[in-house]
């Protein structure tokens, strides 16, 4: 039987409890899709379990059980929290396309330009009111990945004109449609296939964000990068979610919830939004210090690349329409939010 299969069958018993019942320790099952030495784990899950463990007076424990350690797939992360299989999760919406359509507002073109301000804006429009897609769980913290960049191995991407053709793998759903409507011609693959599909010359470059460059060890294959300018929104962003099962939430005394409820909100999703981008910083320092090739869009081009992916802004919309949504409401949601949080 699965670790997985053990925990279920375990469910109704609640969350793990020792001690008496005056002082009770309660071990909190932590389950992600990533490594332990990730950057999301050393620079946010792990401070955050110390930390409600410190303010518990060691009440509050997490087990971590990082790389889908207890089986199932990435995709089925929030559905473990909400039956209780698990009691907190660090998911990729992402990996149910469709199925989290509150979320994916924040993925589509040119919405964002701030990562650590996207975090607030996020929790803003949605922490606290996130749905009924989101029913069972109580979000902790949210945060966009830093933004997917151009990256090709032959040839400088200053135009959409040079785009046209060129096989890049794509990141998500709405990265993917972006780069349609560009011109290129976007593969999905699993992260493990890049770098020898780059060498192979499967594909001609990626669309992914600069921490995953070091993650991924493509930052040798890789020759030429295309970044935005500052006040340039980008083209998409993958939103990520740490989540809390609501019956683990309710099952714990009145002070313990104060604790999970005083970790929770717009400056923890600030904190988890900074973890995507001191590592982006980090590795465009790496690239530029070997000297790579990095140019950024031009003003004039960006207006280009923002115009030809508006319909897919419509599109989203009709989508959400379509799921009981009101999609227009959601997208101007997002946007208060975004600009209550701009620079």
């Amino acid at each position: 039987m699965s670790v997985l299969r053990r925990l279920a069958a375990g469910v109704a018993l609640g969350l793990t409890f020792a001690g008496t019942a005056m002082a009770q320790t309660v071990t909190l099952r932590f389950h992600s899709f990533i490594g332990a030495n990730s950057y999301q784990h050393v620079k946010f899950f792990d401070p955050w379990c110390a930390r409600i463990k410190e303010q518990s007076n060691g009440r509050l424990v997490c087990q971590m059980y990082p790389s889908m350690q207890l089986g199932g797939s990435p995709g089925a992360l929030y559905e473990q929290a909400r039956d209780g299989v698990v009691d907190i999760v660090y998911g990729n919406p992402g990996y149910s396309p469709g199925a989290y359509l509150a979320a994916e507002v924040f993925e589509l073109p040119f919405m964002l330009n701030d990562v650590v301000n996207a975090g607030r804006a996020m929790w803003d429009a949605m922490g606290d009111n996130p749905g009924p897609e989101f029913k069972g769980l109580r979000l902790i913290a949210i945060a966009p990945s830093d933004f997917p960049i151009m990256q090709t191995t032959k040839k400088q991407i200053r135009t959409m004109e040079d785009l046209k053709g060129v096989k890049l793998r794509a990141a998500g759903r709405y990265g993917a449609k972006v780069l349609q409507a560009l011109g290129a011609l976007p593969i999905q693959m699993p992260a493990g296939e890049i770098v020898e599909s780059l060498n192979r010359g499967v594909i001609d470059g990626s669309y992914l964000p600069w921490s995953a460059v070091g993650l991924l060890k493509i930052g040798d294959t890789i020759k030429y990068y295309t970044d935005f300018g500052d006040n340039q929104k980008r083209m998409y962003t993958s939103v990520q979610i740490m989540a809390m099962g609501q019956g683990s939430y309710d099952r714990l005394p009145a002070d313990l919830k104060k604790v999970i409820d005083d970790n929770r909100g717009v400056e923890p999703s600030a904190k988890f939004a900074e973890a995507f981008e001191t590592t982006a910083q980090e590795e465009k320092k790496i690239a530029r210090d070997k000297g790579a090739n990095i140019t950024i869009l031009a003003d004039a081009e960006y207006e280009r690349w923002r115009k030809a992916a508006e319909p897919i802004i419509d599109e989203w919309v009709a989508d959400a329409n379509k799921k009981g949504l009101d999609g227009k409401a959601l997208l101007e949601r997002a946007r208060q939010s975004v600009a209550k949080y701009a620079k």
